[in-house]
């Protein structure tokens, strides 16, 4: 019993840093992203202050626009490796081990109907 304790201590700690620096890195994601968005609002704000027509700095805005595309595809493979990760547990020891929002239930969370009215 106390090999099959330390080997469910272990597995609990590996899924713990790594759903951990999962969690980090998608934060970091959605922090670009956010970052992408403030930067259009920059470069157009920026553009119209100096009085330049909307023909000047175009392939800024395309790079920018590569740049969105680029993060977009970012967070896809993230979604494939959320796949990937649950495929892991499902074929290894670890099938036993929760790992908070690595995996999907197919029952959605109940969520409270209506809205309050606060004053």
């Amino acid at each position: 019993m106390g090999e099959r304790m330390k080997r469910s201590e272990h597995a609990a700690t590996v899924v713990a840093r790594l759903a951990k620096d999962l969690f980090q890195a998608e934060a970091s994601q959605d922090e670009a992203v956010s970052q992408l968005g403030r930067l259009a609002q920059s470069l157009t704000q920026s553009r119209r202050e100096a009085g330049f027509s909307t023909t000047i700095g175009q392939a800024a805005f395309d790079a920018l626009a590569e740049a969105v595309t680029a993060q977009v595809g970012a967070q896809r493979a993230m979604v494939a490796l959320h796949e990937a990760l649950a495929d892991v547990k499902r074929i290894t020891s670890y099938r036993g081990v929760r790992m908070g929002g690595l995996e999907k239930s197919d029952q959605p969370i109940p969520r409270p109907g209506g809205l309050a009215l606060v004053s």
